[in-house]
C-alpha cells in the first residue's frame, strides 16, 4: 500500500479506534472469536486472484509461529462463475450479458481442492497460487529442531486461470492429521498486478488473513466438524462478560471505513478517484459434501457519512461474493452507479462508514448464525493515468449466541 494510502486509511480509522479503546490497558467487552494480529488454529484468506491477461498472481505466506513441528490442512475454493449455455466460460455478474452466448446466464461457481503441508519450527512460507510449490524448501534439507525437522507435502497452483477465490488452511496434529487445539498459524497475501495498460507499472496491495482460535481441550469425538462458537464451540473465545462458560465465533457487526465510490481525493501525486470492491464470505463452509450452505444469507447495511446521516440497503451472500460497493443496491455494471447510496454524489462526503450485519436464522441454540467475514479492496485512479490498489481488513465487533460449523473430509 503506498503512503498517501496510508495516511488517508490512518485519518479514517482514527474515529474508530477513539471509539473502540479508552486507554491502552482498557479490557475488550464484547469480543469476538477471531483476530488479524494473533496466531490462530484456522487462517482465512478471503481473496486470491490469478488473471494471467491483466499479469495478475497473488503470493500467499504462512507462517508457523511455534517452537515445534506443524501440520496444515488448506482448502482453495474455485469461486469462478460460468455460463449456463457454456460451461468452459467464465462469467461474472458485470460481464455476463458480453461473454456469455444469448439468453446465457452466470452461474456461480464453488469448488474446492484441498491439500496438505509440514511447517517446520517458526518456519514462514510464501507461494504463488498461480504456480504451487511442487517441493517445498525444506523437503529435503533439514529445517530446525532436533532430531532435524523436514517439509512433507506439496502445494498445487489453482485449478483454472483466470482465478477467484479463498483460501482456508486449518492446523492439524502432526500425528493423526486430525484438527489440533493448539494456535500457531498466521498468514498474509499479497495481490500482485502489472497489467500492460496500467502506466504506474507494477501494482501491489497486501491484507492480512483472518485468523480464528481453537479452544484448548474442546475438540470432541466429530472432528470433521469444526465447531465455531455456539453451545459446543471448539474454536472462539471466552467472553466473560456475557456468560461464565460461553465461548464465541465469528462478529456479529462488521464495521467498514470506506471511500465513497466517485470521490476525488488530492494525495501526493495529484488527484486519484476511488473506488472500492467488498469481498464477502460466509464463516461456515462444507468441504466434506462440496454444497452450498442453506438458503443465502441476507446482509444488512447501514451507511454513515460524515454528516451522521444514515442509508441503509441488504445483500445476500451463499458461497462467496464479490462486488463493487455502488453494485450493492443497483444494477450490476456502471450503469446506475451515480444513483447508489455508496455513490459520493449521493452522500455528499468523500468518506463514511458502513455496518454489516448478517440475519441469524432462527435456531438459537445451534449452529445457524450466518456468520461473514471480509476483506475491502480500493482501486485509486490518477489523473495522470494509471491506478493504485490497497486491500483493507475490516474491523470486528460483538458477537451472537448460535456458531457456525466448518465441515472438512479427513485423512
Amino acid at each position: 500500500m503506498s503512503t498517501k494510502m496510508g495516511i488517508w486509511r490512518g485519518a479514517l480509522a482514527c474515529a474508530a479506534i477513539l471509539l473502540a479503546v479508552e486507554t491502552a490497558s482498557a479490557r475488550v467487552i464484547d469480543p469476538t472469536g477471531v483476530t488479524t494480529n494473533e496466531s490462530a488454529a484456522i487462517v482465512y484468506y478471503p481473496l486470491l486472484k490469478v488473471d494471467a491477461t491483466d499479469g495478475v498472481d497473488t503470493l500467499v505466506q504462512l507462517t508457523n509461529t511455534s517452537e515445534f513441528l506443524t501440520k496444515v490442512h488448506c482448502f482453495y475454493t474455485n469461486t469462478n462463475g460460468h455460463c449456463s449455455n457454456a460451461p468452459s466460460t467464465i462469467c461474472t455478474d458485470q460481464d455476463f450479458r458480453d461473454v456469455c452466448p444469448t439468453g446465457g446466464l452466470c452461474v456461480p461457481g464453488w469448488q474446492e481442492t484441498d491439500f496438505r503441508l509440514t511447517l517446520t519450527k517458526r518456519q514462514p512460507l510464501s507461494w504463488s497460487i498461480n504456480e504451487g510449490l511442487s517441493s517445498l524448501p525444506l523437503a529435503s534439507t533439514p529445517g530446525q529442531g532436533s532430531p532435524p525437522q523436514f517439509n512433507e507435502g506439496n502445494i498445487p497452483p489453482v485449478t483454472e486461470v483466470p482465478f477467484t477465490g479463498e483460501l482456508l488452511c486449518i492446523q492439524v496434529d502432526v500425528t493423526t492429521e486430525l484438527p489440533a487445539d493448539r494456535n500457531d498459524l498466521k498468514g498474509e497475501a499479497t495481490i500482485v498486478e502489472s497489467p500492460a495498460e496500467n502506466s504506474q507499472g507494477i501494482d501491489a496491495s497486501k491484507y492480512t488473513a483472518i485468523g480464528i482460535k481453537a479452544i484448548e481441550g474442546r475438540q470432541d469425538a466429530n472432528p470433521n466438524v469444526l465447531n465455531i462458537g455456539g453451545p459446543e464451540a471448539e474454536y472462539g473465545v471466552f467472553n466473560e462478560f456475557v456468560d461464565p462458560a460461553r465461548f464465541v465465533g465469528c462478529p456479529n457487526i462488521l464495521t467498514l471505513n470506506h471511500f465513497f465510490d466517485g470521490a476525488d481525493v488530492v494525495t501526493a501525486n495529484g488527484v486519484s478517484e476511488v473506488n472500492s470492491d467488498l469481498v464477502l464470505v460466509p464463516c461456515a463452509n462444507d468441504f466434506l459434501t462440496q454444497t452450498a450452505n442453506g438458503a443465502p444469507a441476507v446482509v444488512q447495511f447501514l451507511v454513515y457519512n460524515e454528516f451522521e446521516q444514515r442509508f441503509s440497503t441488504s445483500t445476500s451472500v451463499q458461497c462467496y461474493k464479490e462486488t463493487p460497493l455502488s453494485d450493492i443496491d443497483t444494477r450490476p455494471g456502471e450503469e446506475g452507479d451515480a444513483f447508489s447510496i455508496f455513490s459520493v454524489g449521493v452522500e455528499g462526503t468523500i468518506t463514511g462508514t458502513s455496518r454489516l450485519r448478517s440475519v441469524a436464522g432462527p435456531n438459537v441454540d445451534g449452529y445457524d448464525a450466518n456468520g461473514i467475514l471480509a476483506i475491502l479492496n480500493e482501486t485509486w485512479f490518477s489523473e495522470a493515468g494509471g491506478y493504485y490498489t490497497t486491500s483493507a481488513n475490516v474491523q470486528f465487533q460483538g458477537s451472537r449466541e448460535q456458531g457456525d460449523q466448518i465441515k472438512i473430509p479427513l485423512p
